[in-house]
């Protein structure tokens, strides 16, 4: 059977940490996060506590900055996803990705959910666990079809 597209794509740092924060950045934890933010506001002017203000500020760099170095962490201590090299074949049906490590086939009805961002498409197949693929090195029509499966 020919093959519709066919594209390749490289787990970089940059790669894996764009995809940790795209799971991370919910819409829910955005809201959750605002709100959050609004309540210690709120709080701050209330009180006119130098405390809630300097939270204010500092929490969102503390969170960032933990969450980052969190993600560099798990992804050096994953030698096999360190700078990993695929290829993905995409089908009418199902996709396969090949690595010097691997080879995968997975129907598209198998598949949890899509993410597209600006620069990528996450290909998930549970809630944290997902294949990275980067638009860049996308043939024409590839994102068109990422976008017309139906889950």
């Amino acid at each position: 059977m020919d093959f519709l597209y066919q594209t390749t794509a490289t787990t970089t740092y940059h790669e894996y940490k764009k995809f940790t924060w795209a799971l991370i950045l919910t819409k829910r934890a955005v809201v959750y996060f605002i709100l959050f933010e609004l309540i210690c506001l709120f709080s701050a002017i209330v009180t006119k506590s130098i405390f809630f203000f300097s939270f204010l500020v500092l929490y969102p760099l503390i969170i960032w900055w933990f969450q980052n170095r969190h993600i560099k962490k798990v992804y050096q201590s994953n030698k096999v996803l360190q700078n990993a090299v695929s290829t993905y074949t995409f089908y009418e049906a199902y996709f396969t990705e090949t690595n010097e490590f691997d080879h995968t086939k997975l129907e598209y009805q198998k598949l949890d959910k899509i993410i597209e961002t600006k620069t990528n498409f996450y290909l998930m197949i549970s809630k944290n666990q997902g294949f990275i693929l980067t638009k860049e090195n996308f043939p024409e029509g590839l994102i068109e079809f990422l976008r017309s499966i139906q889950i």
